[in-house]
This record gives structure tokens, C-alpha cells and sequence, in this order.
């Protein structure tokens, strides 16, 4: 793969790195905080059971992106 510099990492490694729940993580994937394709993927794409694994560089760059009036919004999804 092209992208050797991403560390794609399981979901409760996820949380534990950026100091929440995996249920806050879950309210980032269904608010479109973190999106498909780009901040995490399924581990085997075929099977919809399949775990999700988070690029942790892009998460962060993400959620360090968010705008302030976004911060609200952020502040939902992990209520």
C-alpha cells in the first residue's frame, strides 16, 4: 500500500487513544463526524460484520480540525 504512515487501529484502541467511549466513537461515525472511507473502514470490506478499524492520524486531524462552532455539535454527539 501506498499509505505505509497510517495506523489503522481497532475501535477500542481508538477510544482509548483519544480518552472516550466507543459509544462516543459510534456518535462520531453516525454524525458524519468521522466519515467511511476516510477515517475508518471495515476491517474485511465484504462482511458488513466485519470490525471497523480508525485511521488514527486522520481522526485526529479531524477532530483537531473541528470548527469552534463546531464544537457544540461535537459536545452532542458525545453526550
Amino acid at each position: 500500500s501506498m499509505r505505509l504512515s497510517s495506523t489503522l487501529v481497532k475501535q477500542k484502541d481508538a477510544a482509548d487513544f483519544f480518552n472516550v467511549s466507543e459509544k462516543t466513537i459510534q456518535r462520531w461515525r453516525n454524525n458524519q463526524i468521522l466519515k467511511a472511507g476516510i477515517h475508518y473502514r471495515r476491517k474485511t470490506p465484504a462482511l458488513t460484520n466485519s470490525p471497523y478499524l480508525y485511521d488514527l492520524e486522520k481522526c485526529e486531524d479531524k477532530l483537531n480540525d473541528v470548527d469552534r462552532r463546531d464544537v457544540r455539535k461535537l459536545e452532542l454527539a458525545m453526550a
